[in-house]
């Protein structure tokens, strides 16, 4: 295998990690063609989660600044928002990167962003492209979406709309009455009044659910954990006070119901158990069942407990468990000097992506709480792995905050594909 064709490989793994090495590659190869690479950059959204980590698009499109072979990937990145129909993200991804061309007065660029809006939307996607048009061209580009919605749901009486699209730009435009120019427009064009019109009726509707769901009233906290729905009474959690969490960890003790011992479990992922330590371990020591998550959420709640007794069983299933990364959590509290080796072994063994993006949510907050430059080489071995530019993000900030950060991963951080990931460095020198 040639230099070149090694040096390529290496790009694109960059690429789809979203790591700045890509940007360096070119830059340092300006003989090698590397438009394949690029374009499937482009093309695709290779982040592990597009929704949460957003656009790549100022990523690729400095990569394409320092590219001999612009014009081809250009070409290959409008037809791309033309075409793609399989994801949505990847969608969100090309017409950011053409609103990039669009903004350098390419009015090519900018045409297809109109062209593609509402146009053969994927499903579940038809908001897609929105935002752009509405950082090129204001409340022109609002007023335009706004009748070509309304043209949609003329073809498409039973779709329905809300107002997250007209919020947002009022929002960044708070001394514009945005709803009243709607308004305004909608006296002269029927598309915009029709969108509007279905506005009002989603909203109508939704308030209407709202009062519905707001009509069950509990006794008091335990009463919600056990009848609220399964496993979304972490929303109250979050402001739960030391005597409701006494009062759910009391109900649990006693509790014989797996249904109700399973809910109220759950609500100690989140918060500490504030009694015997061993009456969680022994939860978490049970056979394990299909039907119940009983043993996962005391796993979950022995994160925030310690003791010599949940350390051995946390090593026991780590060294002899299929799946070790499930017990990694319990070392937040219970970590030992030395215990890196563990954990360079386990981020080194794994290689599928949902694996890796658990462990290096797992080991960042491991990290966090136990500040220690043993953390260097297993969050290495995860960095040169992961598709995520957001666990990437809190990897980089232990290493950091750790002083073990390398030559090489500084260099690297200016060009991240995650933008907050630029700044980590101007951070810790306090710019």
């Amino acid at each position: 295998m040639s230099d070149t064709t090694n040096i390529k490989r290496q790009l694109l793994n960059s690429l789809k990690r979203g790591t700045g090495e890509a940007y360096l590659i070119v830059k340092d190869n300006p003989k090698i063609d590397f438009s394949t690479q690029i374009i499937k950059g482009a093309l695709n959204i290779f982040a592990y989660d597009g929704q949460s980590e957003g656009s790549r698009a100022k990523y690729i499109f400095d990569i394409i600044s320092i590219s001999k072979q612009k014009d081809k990937i250009r070409k290959a990145v409008l037809q791309g928002i033309a075409t793609e129909q399989n994801d949505t993200w990847s969608l969100t991804h090309l017409f950011d990167l053409t609103k990039h061309y669009a903004e350098q007065g390419d009015t090519e660029a900018r045409q297809a962003i109109y062209d593609r809006f509402l146009n053969h939307p994927i499903d579940h996607s038809d908001w897609v492209g929105y935002s752009e048009i509405l950082e090129l061209d204001g409340f022109n580009g609002l007023l335009f979406i706004a009748e070509k919605f309304g043209k949609y749901i003329e073809q498409n009486p039973d779709d329905w709309q809300d107002d997250n699209i007209i919020r947002h730009y009022q929002d960044e435009n708070i001394d514009l009455k945005v709803y009243e120019e709607l308004e305004n427009a909608s006296k002269s064009n029927k598309f915009i009044k029709l969108y509007l019109h279905t506005i009002t009726k989603t909203r109508n509707e939704q308030e209407k659910y709202r009062q519905e769901k707001n009509t069950v009233e509990y006794s008091d906290i335990v009463d919600e954990v056990i009848n609220s729905r399964p496993f979304l009474s972490h929303w109250r959690s979050q402001n739960l006070t030391e005597q409701e969490i006494s009062k759910i960890a009391t109900r649990l003790l006693t509790e014989k119901s797996k249904t109700n011992i399973e809910k109220l479990l759950e609500i100690f992922s989140d918060y500490k158990f504030p009694f015997d330590s061993e009456f969680i371990l022994n939860l978490a020591k049970q056979k394990k069942s299909l039907k119940y998550r009983i043993i996962e959420f005391a796993i979950n709640a022995l994160k925030h407990l310690k003791s010599n007794s949940i350390r051995q069983f946390a090593i026991l299933n780590i060294q002899s468990s299929k799946r070790p990364y499930e017990y990694l959590e319990i070392l937040i509290s219970n970590y030992e000097k030395g215990d890196f080796k563990i954990l360079c072994d386990i981020a080194t063994k794994f290689n599928d992506e949902h694996i890796i993006e658990n462990l290096a949510a797992t080991l960042t907050e491991i990290y966090k709480a136990n500040k220690t430059a043993e953390c260097k080489q297993p969050l290495e071995i995860l960095y040169n792995k992961m598709n995520c530019g957001i666990h990437r993000n809190g990897i980089l900030e232990v290493l950091i905050e750790n002083n073990v950060l390398s030559d090489k991963i500084k260099n690297e951080i200016p060009f991240d594909s995650y933008l907050a990931t630029r700044e980590l460095l101007n951070k810790k020198n306090g710019r």
